[in-house]
């Protein structure tokens, strides 16, 4: 039997990294991509994220505020069928105005919200059909730093010890794309931090792919 030659491949410096991450970003690809036949405007790298977290923690809701065209919440709902979830399992999608074609979307575990993600009769929706604490969330709605923060500390409530806040699209405000977008999720995440213990980011989840378009944050606790 032949022996298998070592290949060491270098990793790329992080000047190269952001230059590819700003490339792939404006080139808008991702925000062309489906799911089903509904807009999906992730980066494929974070998808297998997702996949992998709700494969591994097997959630028993997801959050996610934001909900566009629909693909990124009918995606979370297919991966609960795949992982066999219990029908219980729900994803909620918030969004301040559900599109038409997220209308469309019939799934049985998709229940869509119309309001703003942070006002008190939207979280009372919300109560009425998960309990807090053991799910999954994902912040992608309204990117200013205030509005983020907010739903931050609303929603961080809803995520079990050892499941991820996922806040998406800390890249913005030059991290590295689109530098004059001004304070958005990724100062959210910072000012965030300062004051939360029980959560921590999670960089290594998503640093063998080089980079992410989201900052992943762990309950620990």
């Amino acid at each position: 039997m032949k022996k298998k030659l070592a290949i060491n491949v270098p990793v790329p410096r992080p000047a190269v990294v952001d230059a590819f991450h700003r490339a792939y970003y404006h080139s808008l690809g991702w925000d062309r991509n489906s799911f089903l036949g509904y807009q999906i405007k992730q980066c494929p790298l974070d998808l297998q994220l997702y996949q992998e977290l709700v494969h591994r923690l097997r959630p028993g809701f997801v959050i996610q505020t934001g909900v566009a065209g629909g693909g990124s919440v009918l995606f979370l709902a297919t991966l609960l069928d795949l992982i066999g979830a219990a029908p219980e399992a729900l994803v909620l999608g918030i969004d301040l105005a559900i599109s038409p074609e997220a209308r469309t979307l019939t799934h049985p575990r998709l229940r869509l919200i119309e309001g703003h993600s942070t006002q008190p009769e939207t979280v009372r929706a919300v109560e009425a059909l998960v309990r807090r604490g053991g799910g999954l969330v994902s912040l992608d709605s309204d990117h200013a730093a205030g509005h983020v923060l907010e739903e931050l500390r609303i929603y961080r409530e809803f995520v079990g010890p050892g499941s991820y806040l996922v806040v998406e699209d800390t890249n913005l405000n030059g991290h590295p794309v689109f530098p004059d977008f001004g304070p958005g999720p990724h100062e959210a995440v910072r000012a965030f931090l300062q004051e939360e213990e029980r959560f921590v980011a999670d960089d290594e989840l998503w640093q063998r792919n080089l980079f992410s378009f989201h900052q992943w944050l762990r309950r620990v606790r």
